[in-house]
């Protein structure tokens, strides 16, 4: 698999590991998409303070600086995802679709770093050290349930279908 088939996309590159089938059963694809949408926001935000070389400032946190190394200069280019199948089937009205991936075992470990990274991004989000907002507790219960089948699957577990509301919900 290339980063291009990555449902995670600009974050996973195959690894020549063994690969597994990812099955996310009843994924809600509002959801999906304004997950997407926030995420592509906050990596524009860090992409932006990198290159702005403003986040070295003295009076910036240190890990504030680190993660906008991370984000904002590995990761922040934009990397291709499988968006089309989501957005067609929006587009015809669907709210839950049964989405497929092939994905390297390897991929655990780095889902389990953009997990954390998130989690950090999220904090300076809520205190307001950027411009972007903090995800909404749905946000981030989704993106726990989405990574974790990642996971979960490359460890062998079968699929859990999501069991959260169906479209999204203001918090």
């Amino acid at each position: 698999m290339t980063q291009a088939s990555s449902p995670l996309g600009r974050y996973v590159v195959h690894d020549g590991s063994d690969v597994v089938q990812v099955h996310l059963l009843a994924t809600p694809l509002e959801l999906l998409v304004r997950s997407r949408e926030h995420h592509d926001g906050l990596m524009r935000e860090f992409r932006l303070l990198a290159l702005s070389g403003r986040v070295a400032a003295p009076a910036a946190p240190v890990r504030l600086v680190e993660l906008t190394e991370i984000l904002g200069r590995q990761h922040g280019a934009a990397g291709s995802r499988r968006d089309e199948e989501v957005d067609q089937a929006l587009a015809r009205g669907e709210l839950v679709r049964d989405l497929h991936y092939e994905v390297g075992v390897g991929v655990v470990e780095t889902v389990r770093t953009l997990d954390a990274l998130m989690t950090e991004a999220d904090a300076y989000c809520a205190a307001e050290k950027l411009m972007t907002v903090e995800r909404p507790a749905l946000m981030k219960r989704f993106a726990s349930w989405y990574l974790g089948q990642f996971v979960s699957q490359c460890a062998g577990a079968p699929a859990a279908p999501w069991d959260g509301p169906s479209s999204w919900v203001e918090d």
